[in-house]
């Protein structure tokens, strides 16, 4: 993937699947970020794009998600959401034979995956258990977890969902599933044998193939999870800055972090993008430019972002100069621009 170089005509008409992402991409919490979903659905509508809607939250079922975002507004059904509880119990029938006796670490929503993969779920302290599915689930109790951590021996297959540290909600950037997986290995000393979700692939394998997708793209606002997953199995991605993901974090990431596009939000899908220019001493992407560390221009902030991001990524600037200099026309790096959501 060509990282911020790549023109291209409006976004919808080059993809035949979007891939999205939902906390921080669709919705914050219960509400939808404003402008996305009349926005997903002209692109839909006028381009034919593909709305699979692939998500690392485990804690509803594909039935529950796509009925909120019905709600939204969003004209998807059950059948174009993919979730990390349908990978996850697709990866414990995978490591092991029909019946098994597995412990739920989440939602009832994650123990009916598990009994639609043929695993007998229980949340019973009591019981013996050939293994343990954890998930993201908000209301846990904290009981449970310290169950779970006695319940792992050494035969025990341990099969998280997902790794997300964080995840967005109407509160604030609260804990993730992945915060919890690492409070349990802290206890017990072991890691899980499989993640199904981003940025592992068989959540992303999984979501191309329930489209027969042949363009896909992936629209998220992690760099750690749907962008790295992204370029993990070698698809486009379109980074949008509505949920975790900062300008400064954009700026700092490594190779295998960085998207393809970027935009204020994943109404981007209806946007051309600017690429960007590499000359002999500068960068240029629109009307901005990056010259011996400094910026200069005027027009959309976006294309400065573009113009700093890949003057970093090809040492024209150090990060530090590039953050200084976008801080320096106005622009919060630190935090996701909600102004722009």
């Amino acid at each position: 993937m060509a990282e911020l170089r790549t023109d291209s005509e409006i976004l919808a008409g080059q993809y035949d699947a979007a891939l999205l992402d939902l906390d921080g991409v669709v919705y914050v919490g219960q509400q939808s970020v404003p402008g996305v979903i009349d926005a997903l659905n002209l692109a839909h509508d006028k381009f034919g794009i593909a709305l699979t809607c692939v998500t690392n939250n485990a804690a509803r079922s594909s039935v529950s998600v796509a009925e909120h975002l019905q709600e939204l507004g969003l004209a998807v059904d059950e059948a174009d959401v993919v979730t990390s509880a349908q990978a996850g119990a697709a990866e414990l029938a995978r490591l092991l034979p029909a019946g098994s006796s597995v412990f739920v670490l989440g939602s009832r929503d994650l123990m009916t995956e598990v009994e639609l993969a043929g695993m007998r779920p229980s949340q019973e302290f009591h019981l013996d258990y050939d293994a343990i599915i954890q998930g993201y689930w908000p209301d846990m109790p904290w009981r449970m977890l310290g169950q779970a951590a006695g319940i792992l021996g050494a035969d025990n297959i341990w099969v998280a969902t997902n790794m997300d540290l964080t995840i967005p909600t109407q509160w604030g950037t609260s804990p993730g599933n992945g915060t919890m997986v690492n409070a349990l290995t802290t206890a017990t000393g072991r890691k899980p044998h499989a993640v199904a979700g981003k940025p592992e692939a068989p959540l992303m394998l999984a979501s191309i193939e329930r489209t027969g997708a042949s363009r896909p793209i992936v629209i998220g606002d992690r760099l750690d999870t749907d962008i790295l997953g992204a370029n993990r199995i070698g698809i486009d991605s379109l980074l949008v800055f509505s949920g975790v993901t900062s300008v400064g974090e954009l700026i700092e990431a490594t190779s295998e972090y960085r998207p393809t596009y970027v935009s204020w939000s994943a109404a981007g899908i209806l946007d051309a993008q600017t690429g960007v220019t590499l000359g002999d001493e500068a960068v240029r992407a629109g009307s901005w430019q990056v010259f011996d560390g400094e910026l200069s221009g005027s027009g959309d902030s976006l294309d400065a972002i573009r113009a700093v991001a890949v003057a970093a990524w090809n040492d024209y600037c150090t990060p530090a100069q590039g953050i200084i200099a976008l801080e320096s026309i106005g622009l919060d790096v630190k935090n996701p621009p909600v102004s722009h959501r």
